[in-house]
């Protein structure tokens, strides 16, 4: 019975070290900005305009992005939304790129508008030859504000 007490112990006593040392890793890493929500900006340390094109390279080389639109659709419901919410952080951190992140914004609302887009971690349902064109045009315009925005360096 010592033993498994001892273990158990040890155990607890590296969990509560990892938790300790994860909190008190470093400065706070956001800070607030009058009047607007967080962006990457707005990291300490992370220059925003580079944070986005990481980001957006991430968007890039997800399978939703360059899969057959008609077969992928259904399941990139997280992909659409995290796509929808830097559309505004594109429009802050490269001012260049607005047009392609409004000409994203209209395609997600047009696929959404088609029943066909999926919450994050559900299963979309909708008719691959009405909801394929519409994410076709997504990943045209995800694509187009990638491009827009440019690599990261």
């Amino acid at each position: 019975m010592r033993i498994r007490d001892r273990r158990g112990a040890a155990a607890l006593t590296m969990i509560a070290l990892l938790v300790v040392g994860g909190c008190a890793s470093g400065p706070a890493t956001t800070r607030s900005v009058q009047g607007e929500g967080a962006s990457a900006s707005d990291r300490v340390g992370a220059p925003g305009l580079e944070a986005l094109r990481t980001k957006i390279g991430f968007f890039t080389r997800d399978p939703c992005a360059s899969g057959d639109a008609a077969e992928v659709f259904a399941r990139c419901g997280r992909f659409t939304t995290e796509v929808r919410n830097a559309i505004g952080q594109v429009r802050r951190d490269a001012p260049d790129a607005t047009p392609q992140a409004d000409a994203t914004e209209q395609a997600l609302g047009r696929f959404a508008e088609t029943g066909c887009e999926a919450a994050p971690g559900t299963v979309g349902e909708g008719d691959p030859a009405v909801c394929g064109p519409a994410f076709a045009a997504v990943q045209d315009a995800v694509q187009g504000m990638a491009d827009a925005v440019g690599p990261a360096r």
